[in-house]
């Protein structure tokens, strides 16, 4: 067991470390440019492949790369393609080619989705029903570890060292996480084909939404995590806007906030194994909602560092809870033989509904306030938690 969850901390870890720093930096760079929060919420669009991955996810299930593996094949040529952007990355003049560093930045999202896909395909694989609370847990910690080093350590240390120095110590870091997988010996199984493609492409789909009561299910997780969506690329406008400097900002949600993720993750990993996972969505899911209204409290522009502490604390560390349920639940609407579709359709949703919010939050909290969008992202989250209490979800223990 503990074998499994060093390889998927590390597989986790690696693959946010970059997307990471550039989504939690640039909104920060932007911000200080005076560039509107309507353009910086147009951000969200770079995270499109998360949401659209669902489209070549089958083929990922289906096809593996020669000798490699199967899905530990795919792993180590998508992090070998981000180890190479990231480094290309570095030399970019970000503030005279910020149309280059985009077309990068989506690259770097596409890559990693993609390994992601591969990733969550192996942990199915690798986890049996009763890890699964424990290897959720160590999913979203490794998540969040990659956030702690991307959206913190590297956004201290672009304070620092400047921008070519911190992308090529990025490069090293992936470099040293390839290890855990080149280690690893899958067990490839042998899948039967369809000789037509498009058929078994399509049939992936279809046996998928016949599940009972997948399409509520669809649209609860569409809807259970927009706050932290939201919330999650706002907060960074917002403290800049109280002049709070990148590193302060680094510190607050880079390191420290995240780090509450971990605790929260674990924590949530631990309970889950003992309450069952349908009433750790409903129980974390209600306060996770409810937690977002704390963020009223720097929009009503308190910026003393101790309360804004404490506020992205408590936030951080019970949306990691509520993350880590879903995460969870989500496992358990995957089948062993089509397991990277299977669950990278549920994360598409998440993500789309997420990008979606995103952009119209934007729009919104130019048009009003930041108080008034995480209002508006509160009630949409309780709608998903009421969606559950109403429909017993299947397969959920």
């Amino acid at each position: 067991m503990l074998y499994k969850l060093i390889l998927l901390a590390s597989l986790y870890t690696s693959q946010f470390i970059p997307t990471t720093f550039f989504i939690q930096a640039l909104p920060v760079f932007m911000r200080q440019q005076n560039m509107p929060l309507d353009v910086i919420g147009y951000l969200g669009f770079l995270m499109l492949p998360s949401g659209l991955k669902f489209l070549w996810a089958p083929f990922i299930d289906r096809y593996h790369l020669g000798k490699l593996g199967h899905y530990r094949g795919w792993i180590i040529c998508l992090q070998l393609l981000l180890i190479s952007t990231t480094l290309t990355s570095a030399f970019i003049d970000i503030k005279n080619n910020l149309a280059l560093l985009l077309i990068s930045m989506f690259l770097m999202f596409l890559f990693s989705a993609s390994q992601d896909i591969a990733t969550d395909a192996l942990a199915v694989n690798l986890l049996e029903p009763q890890e699964r609370g424990i290897g959720n847990a160590i999913q979203s910690s490794g998540n969040i570890l990659g956030a702690v080093i991307g959206g913190g350590v590297m956004l201290i240390l672009l304070d620092k060292i400047g921008w070519q120095y911190s992308l090529i110590a990025m490069s090293f870091m992936l470099v040293l996480n390839l290890m855990p997988i080149l280690l690893h010996q899958e067990n490839i199984v042998i899948k039967p084909q369809q000789s037509n493609l498009f058929n078994s492409y399509i049939q992936s789909f279809v046996h998928f939404l016949k599940r009972p009561n997948i399409i509520p299910w669809l649209i609860v997780i569409s809807l259970y995590m927009i706050a932290d969506s939201v919330t999650s690329v706002l907060i960074r406008p917002l403290l800049a806007d109280r002049g709070l400097s990148l590193s302060q900002i680094g510190w607050i949600l880079g390191i420290v906030s995240y780090s509450a993720r971990i605790v929260g993750a674990l924590t949530a990993g631990i309970i889950i194994m003992r309450i069952g996972r349908y009433k750790s969505l409903i129980i974390f899911g209600f306060i996770s909602a409810i937690s977002t209204l704390l963020y009223i409290i720097p929009a009503i522009y308190v910026n003393s560092l101790p309360i804004l502490y404490t506020v992205c604390i408590l936030v951080n560390t019970i949306q990691s809870m509520a993350y880590t349920a879903l995460l969870s639940a989500m496992m358990d609407k995957c089948t062993k033989s089509g397991a990277a579709t299977d669950y990278t359709i549920q994360v598409s949703i998440i993500f789309l509904g997420g990008i979606g919010a995103t952009v119209i939050s934007g729009i919104l909290a130019k048009a009003t306030s930041y108080a008034f969008v995480f209002v508006v992202t509160t009630i949409m989250s309780l709608i998903s938690v009421y969606l559950i209490t109403k429909i017993r979800m299947t397969n959920l223990g």
